[in-house]
C-alpha cells in the first residue's frame, strides 16, 4: 500500500481496481493531497468513481466482520 509521503509506487501486479481501492481507503482514512494519492496509486478520478460502489460494499463487509 502506498501512503501519503512515501515515494514507493504500487506493485505492478495490482489491478487498477485494487489500486483504486487502496486510494479510496487512504483518502477515507487520512487528510492528504488527493492528487498525490491518485498519482502514487496510478489511478484517476474516473477509476475512483468506477470502483467506488465495490469498495463501499467491501468496506461494509469488513466493518461487519470486525463487529
Amino acid at each position: 500500500m502506498t501512503l501519503p509521503g512515501r515515494q514507493t509506487p504500487p506493485a505492478p501486479a495490482l489491478s487498477r481496481r485494487h489500486r483504486a481501492w487502496i486510494a479510496l481507503y487512504v483518502l477515507d482514512s487520512t487528510h492528504c493531497d488527493r492528487r498525490e494519492v491518485l498519482r502514487q496509486n496510478d489511478v484517476t478520478e474516473a477509476d475512483l468513481q468506477e470502483f467506488f460502489d465495490s469498495w463501499f460494499q467491501l468496506r461494509g463487509r469488513v466493518a461487519e466482520a470486525a463487529a
